[in-house]
């Protein structure tokens, strides 16, 4: 553990944000614009919702790009932002091949001239890679944003129902700035990491790279592509589950050096596909599967912006839950939340002519969600997201207040896992109860 001890990165989360697009696509729309064969339309919802639990995608604007949705954003946070000294943006549909998103997003916010800006590409796993190299900024005491931000939908072949159903736009991300030696803070540890490089052509948009430039015979090709799709499920499903074993291991090895017990934990793992979630649950132990929550149904699968995405609106809703001290029905859930603003300074919301803001803190940290899609509360994400999803948080929550009613402090030790189609995994502890 003397290892692990030597790779904990002091840090703070001041601030979490997420941004969701403008325009809601339900399966039944998605179904419409799709040609199959001795389908009807309803035919066509149905087997999406099916294979991928996924019953309504964000999608931006045909006029924006990969760094408007990053940048709306970190807009919907209170960062100050002069006082950012680097930018890290994840993403897989940047803006142009070159030069970087980050760029443009340094733009966009009116970043300091010498404020450091790169692009981090891994697939679905970026967001993580991001927040890893994010702390050679830290350690220099640089405050950072990471952000991860995905337009996808502009990427995909236009009639194959395979990616059309799964994939979507949105962005999401944390602020992270240098701890004081006394001050309470977060932790990270990365503590598990896989890379099947052979895999990789499996999942590829095989047209647009100095392997094949693009050209007026092989545009068309320049769209995303699945080999093997069944294959590489399976793949997904094992590389996930094995890195949950591996960080669940390491982090029980820590607690016991820590002399720790009962300390709360969520599992926030890439919203690949609602089934692939379903089996690698399947493959855990209950006391490690029941602390994995799943949030994609109403939004799909924003590749490597659904990390931040699920842990920002976990953590708004969790919230919810301290603050009330009771399980609040999914359909009151809007009620509950406009309550809070009449009655608690932590909780608020702004209207615009574009949409609402949404404002928390969760504990130190504040939590911030744009949902461009409406301004109409009861039409929100708060009113969207699926029943059975949220039942199954407010489990997690219950078990987590127990904890914090029993301890008298809240105590965590989460784990982060990522996955880009199997073949490049990641995993991290984040707490905030590791000794100095």
């Amino acid at each position: 553990m003397k290892r692990i001890s030597k790779k904990i990165q002091r840090v703070r989360i001041k601030s979490s944000f997420a941004y969701l697009p403008s325009l809601v696509i339900d399966n039944l729309k998605l179904a419409e614009n799709l040609t199959t064969k001795n389908k009807t339309p309803s035919d066509i919802a149905d087997t999406v919702f099916k294979h991928t639990g996924i019953f309504e995608r964000r999608y931006a604007l045909s006029s924006e790009a990969a760094s408007d949705l990053a940048i709306q954003a970190i807009r919907a946070s209170s960062i100050d932002i002069s006082s950012v000294s680097a930018l890290l943006v994840a993403t897989t549909s940047g803006d142009f091949p070159s030069p970087s998103t980050a760029t443009f997003v340094h733009k966009g916010l009116k970043l300091n001239k010498k404020t450091h800006c790169l692009d981090i590409a891994s697939s679905c796993s970026s967001y993580l890679s991001a927040l890893r190299s994010s702390f050679g900024f830290i350690s220099a005491q640089e405050n950072t944003l990471v952000v991860a931000t995905e337009l996808k939908h502009k990427g995909l072949t236009e009639n194959d129902l395979r990616t059309k159903s799964l994939f979507a736009d949105g962005a999401g991300g944390v602020y992270l700035t240098n701890a004081d030696e006394n001050e309470k803070c977060d932790y990270f540890v990365f503590v598990h990491q896989e890379t099947q490089s052979e895999l990789a052509q499996n999942i590829i948009i095989p047209v647009g790279g100095s392997r094949e430039p693009v050209t007026l015979e092989n545009i068309e090709r320049n769209k995303l592509s699945f080999a093997d799709a069944k294959f590489m499920y399976l793949q997904t499903v094992k590389a996930i589950a094995n890195a949950i074993e591996h960080s669940w291991k390491t982090r029980n090895e820590f607690l016991i050096t820590q002399k720790c017990k009962n300390i709360a934990c969520t599992i926030f793992i890439h919203q690949a596909n609602k089934n692939i979630l379903i089996d690698v649950k399947e493959k855990l132990p209950k006391e490690i599967s029941a602390n994995i929550p799943t949030l994609m149904a109403d939004v799909g699968n924003m590749v490597c912006a659904s990390l931040p995405v699920l842990r920002t609106r976990v953590l708004f809703l969790k919230a919810i839950y301290f603050h009330t001290r009771t399980e609040t029905a999914k359909d009151n859930l809007v009620n509950r939340f406009l309550t809070l603003c009449d009655n608690n300074s932590f909780f608020s919301f702004i209207k615009d002519e574009k949409g609402i803001c949404f404002k928390t803190h969760f504990f130190a940290e504040e939590i911030s969600i744009y949902d461009a899609s409406t301004n109409n509360m009861n039409e929100s994400w708060l009113a969207h997201i699926d029943e059975n999803e949220y039942n199954s948080l407010q489990k997690i929550f219950t078990s987590e207040y127990k904890l914090y009613e029993e301890n008298k402090e809240y105590q965590f030790l989460d784990i982060w896992i990522a996955a880009g189609g199997g073949f490049q995994t990641i995993g991290l502890l984040h707490g905030n109860m590791f000794g100095k």
